[in-house]
């Protein structure tokens, strides 16, 4: 990922799109670019492209903890501004979005990262998975399935939207465990829950390894034969989005239109 810096802010962006996009590069070449990044009072994150670049931009720059302006230049999207309604010296509404947090011990080695969508538990090989999954040490049930994902609100109009599963309001703290395939339950559906709740899973079946992603990047596969434990919460850091106040209705509209709703 590129950025520059215009006034102690970060212009964050993917250089690869620079030649599919000229609308991009004539974007980052004007001057109305400099007049929106000099209007805010304090330094912000300006990110000009995709879903893709968007993730990036959050796992490179959270722990600065300096507001997110996303301005989208691609077609489907849900978490970035469009550039048509940006403008210098507009307002804006602050959100912020969690993050989940995955440790992961096997084999004695215990590795950690984030995400901003979804984490993706599956068993090697495409075959069936059983885990047991217990909810902060209290509640617990087994599954035998494909694999479960656990997403974010902002994560659920993704994978779990695309497994037919319903989409979580951006507002609602939350998240939710979707079942890939499940054979036992058989009708198993989503597991909403609270956000603050700690949700740990071991894989029953150690002669299957397990895999694990990070919004669709491969973070872990374990050993065959190994107990794997993994523990999933909300990290302690979010994400500081500001949306304009204009866009603002189109913004949570969109997760009812991504459900069939039609906006009069």
């Amino acid at each position: 990922m590129k950025q520059i810096e215009i006034h102690w802010s970060f212009i964050c962006y993917d250089d690869y799109h620079l030649e599919e996009k000229k609308e991009l590069v004539d974007f980052l070449e004007c001057d109305y670019l400099k007049q929106i990044v000099s209007s805010f009072e304090e330094k912000v994150i300006v990110v000009l492209g995709w879903d893709g670049t968007m993730l990036r931009a959050i796992k490179e720059h959270y722990k600065k903890w300096f507001p997110f302006l996303w301005i989208n230049f691609g077609h489907k999207w849900f978490l970035l501004n469009s550039k048509d309604v940006i403008k210098p010296n507009m307002s804006y509404v602050e959100r912020k979005y969690p993050l989940i947090e995955v440790e992961i011990e096997s084999n004695w080695i215990t590795k950690k990262a984030i995400a901003v969508n979804e984490i993706d538990i599956r068993a090697g090989n495409w075959k069936m998975i059983s885990l047991d999954i217990s909810l902060s040490k209290r509640q617990a049930i087994n599954i035998e399935w494909d694999g479960i994902i656990v997403s974010t609100p902002a994560g659920s109009t993704g994978y779990n939207s695309s497994l037919g599963w319903p989409i979580i309001p951006h507002t609602l703290n939350a998240f939710v465990i979707t079942p890939k395939a499940p054979w036992k339950p058989k009708w198993q559906t989503p597991i909403l829950i609270n956000d603050s709740e700690v949700i740990e899973i071991k894989n029953v079946w150690r002669r299957l390894f397990t895999e694990i992603y990070c919004d669709w990047k491969e973070f872990l596969i374990t050993q065959d034969g190994l107990q794997t434990q993994i523990t999933i919460k909300k990290s302690k850091d979010a994400v500081r989005v500001i949306i304009a106040s204009e866009y603002i209705d189109i913004w949570d509209n969109k997760v009812l239109q991504e459900q069939g709703f039609q906006i009069k």
